[in-house]
């Protein structure tokens, strides 16, 4: 899936060079907060939680912003048997860096389409859960890494709707941006 993720990103970035006027500009400041749909990265079990996140980007340049991301989520594994029940509950907390090349592929003034990569760190703990329980827990984390491609729609100068697809917090994640 990243490969293919991969090959997209690189093909709408060659398609896009040198388009016209843009939603994006250098010096933008954008912070955003979304909700995650869909699987995430490092699940286990079903989602209890959809990730949730919230980042910040700035403009550095015509086409490309850099930002930070937070973001959390939850699932669980819970097996029931003899009436009674044991399992896992995970918590995910997401701490990144991204980058993104901004293209006018729409030509719509009020539409900022981009294309982007997240690095960052996934800090993973869990603990028992159900009726049988000897009270155990664990932590751990691991190095994250992701792609997207993003669509943001302008209602006004500064208020903005977004969706995002890829890999990395979640599959789809659908929010609201705030040009500052």
């Amino acid at each position: 899936m990243n490969r293919a993720i991969y090959i997209l990103v690189m093909l709408v970035l060659l398609v896009s060079i040198g388009f016209g006027q843009m939603a994006y500009k250098q010096g933008d400041r954008v912070l955003s907060a979304g909700l995650g749909l869909g699987t995430f990265a490092g699940v286990y079990g079903e989602a209890s939680m959809p990730p949730i996140s919230v980042g910040y980007e700035v403009g550095y340049n015509e086409n490309i912003s850099f930002g930070g991301l937070a973001g959390i989520a939850g699932s669980k594994q819970e097996y029931a048997w003899f009436g009674g029940s044991w399992g896992w509950e995970y918590t995910y907390i997401i701490l990144g860096g991204r980058a993104a090349y901004h293209f006018d592929v729409f030509k719509d003034p009020k539409i900022d389409s981009y294309a982007g990569l997240t690095l960052g760190y996934n800090i993973v703990s869990s603990k028992e859960i159900g009726t049988v329980q000897s009270g155990y827990s664990s932590s751990g984390s691991y190095f994250l890494y992701g792609g997207h491609l993003g669509l943001r729609y302008y209602f006004s100068q500064q208020l903005g709707a977004q969706v995002e697809l890829g890999y990395g917090l979640g599959v789809i994640n659908v929010g609201i941006s705030y040009k500052m």
